[in-house]
């Protein structure tokens, strides 16, 4: 696995290292260029000197002339000593890699310096630069012919040479000077990369680090002290979903602990039930047990089912949403509970429209309902009135009303109604104190609401739903 430091680092001192050595390559050209037109200019300079100077010299006795050059070249020889660098009053060392010839096509060479060869080192013709080789060396020179003073006067022409080891070591050490800085620089600049990266990654590591501290029961909000533009969206995503994992493990929790205690009570009813009917030898009091076995099995079910439900709706899960019926809805509610209204000779009644379509989840919605009117039958007593209407408050929003005449709710009860696993008559229900706080989250989650309305008359109770029709609502 590639860390993005190490490749940040080794890609930056690569370009570096390359970018480095492009512009030494650049210098070195330009380098050798330049060094080339100014010895070749020295050359053409010197050439031209001593093409004007030529017929005196030619007038000279050759002996002369080397006796000259004998003198000058050995005080070159006593001062230089074994550094051929320094200059001597007599010249430079390095005029012994230059030479001179003055020639004619019919008589060869007129005048040569010292280092020259007898014989021609060039042809006629050859006008201008031009490598040669001459004793196993390669020479720049540069060819020139001298003007005639007479028509019928023969071309002599004048060529000067110079070693061309002269200008490859200056490039070498011209080389050599820039490159040695270039190369030093390099680890340096690797170096000041390394600080810099891992400056600029404390971030990225501090995060690490954070990340790395967080456990299943240390889910708190990450804290950078450094953050950056880059690094705050991946730093509020996490904490977002760290926020949700607390929140999730919270009600798993809670779901864990609710569900044992829940279902140890019910469970240790039926225990004892089922031991009293195997027991019994009376008919009557085994029919006895045997009912009151299937009632707790009911409660038990029903308890299992709003657990489920409200693990199901505080989960945040993404529930579907169609277009529904909400009459076609409350219509199928109220058949499947009429049997249980029969029971307490009940009245059930549904005013509205004929349909009504919204925005919904059909099964969320059901569930609602059910909760709702069933703890209306539940509640309301014998020969209780309970009504359903439905009221389009808006072409937006539906307000949806279950009322009962049973005994008025009491306002301590009211204040706490919608709270989880509060049980207001213990001694006539059967539930978990759970399926008020399921209505209420389904509500918000279709984007309404739910209240407990005042008390208008001295009896009776009713409960306001608010939904929205259209889903961009309550979005």
């Amino acid at each position: 696995m590639l860390s993005i430091k190490k490749r940040l680092i080794t890609m930056t001192v690569t370009a570096a290292t390359v970018l480095i050595a492009i512009s030494w390559s650049l210098i070195f050209a330009e380098s050798k260029h330049e060094i080339d037109e100014i010895f070749d200019a020295r050359l053409g300079q010197s050439a031209k000197l001593l093409a004007l100077s030529a017929p005196q010299l030619l007038m000279m006795p050759p002996e002369q002339l080397e006796l000259f050059y004998e003198q000058w070249y050995q005080g070159i020889s006593n001062h230089a000593g074994l550094d051929d660098d320094d200059p001597t009053p007599y010249g430079h060392p390095y005029e012994q890699k230059l030479m001179f010839q003055l020639f004619s096509a019919s008589e060869g060479v007129l005048l040569r310096s010292p280092a020259a060869p007898p014989t021609p080192l060039s042809v006629p013709d050859k006008i201008g630069y031009h490598p040669i080789s001459f004793d196993s060396q390669l020479w720049r020179s540069f060819q020139i012919r001298l003007p005639s003073t007479a028509p019928d006067q023969e071309a002599a022409f004048l060529i000067v040479a110079e070693k061309q080891a002269i200008r490859d070591e200056l490039i070498d050490d011209i080389a050599f000077s820039t490159g040695i800085p270039q190369l030093l620089l390099i680890p340096c600049l690797a170096l000041a990369i390394i600080l810099l990266v891992n400056y600029i990654m404390q971030p990225v590591g501090e995060l690490q680090q954070a990340l790395s501290r967080r456990t299943i029961n240390k889910l708190h909000a990450i804290q950078v002290s450094q953050p950056t533009i880059e690094l705050k969206p991946l730093i509020d995503q996490l904490n977002y979903l760290l926020s949700e994992l607390d929140k999730a493990w919270v009600r798993e929790k809670r779901f864990t602990h609710t569900a044992a205690h829940e279902l140890k009570t019910p469970l240790a009813v039926l225990r004892l039930n089922a031991e009293n009917a195997l027991a019994s030898d009376n008919p009557t009091d085994l029919q006895n047990d045997l009912t009151h076995i299937l009632k707790g099995i009911e409660r038990t079910d029903r308890l299992i089912q709003q657990l489920l439900m409200l693990a199901r709706v505080e989960g945040g899960n993404a529930f579907p949403f169609n277009e529904t019926d909400l009459m076609a809805c409350l219509r199928d509610v109220i058949g499947s509970l009429v049997p249980l209204a029969l029971k307490q000779d009940q009245n059930l009644s549904l005013d509205g429209p004929d349909t009504l379509m919204m925005d919904a989840n059909g099964v969320l919605l059901t569930s609602l309902f059910s909760n709702l009117i069933d703890n209306a039958i539940r509640y309301a007593g014998k020969n209780a009135d309970i009504n359903i209407s439905v009221t389009l408050q808006s072409e937006d929003w539906v307000a949806i009303r279950v009322c009962d005449s049973g005994q008025p709710i009491p306002d301590m009860i009211r204040e706490r109604i919608f709270e989880k696993f509060f049980r207001a008559n213990t001694e006539r229900g059967d539930g978990a104190g759970l399926g008020m706080s399921i209505i209420s989250d389904i509500a918000l989650l279709h984007g309404g609401d739910i209240v407990l309305e005042g008390n208008q008359t001295a009896s009776g109770n009713c409960f306001l739903v608010t939904l929205p029709v259209h889903r961009a609502l309550n979005q």
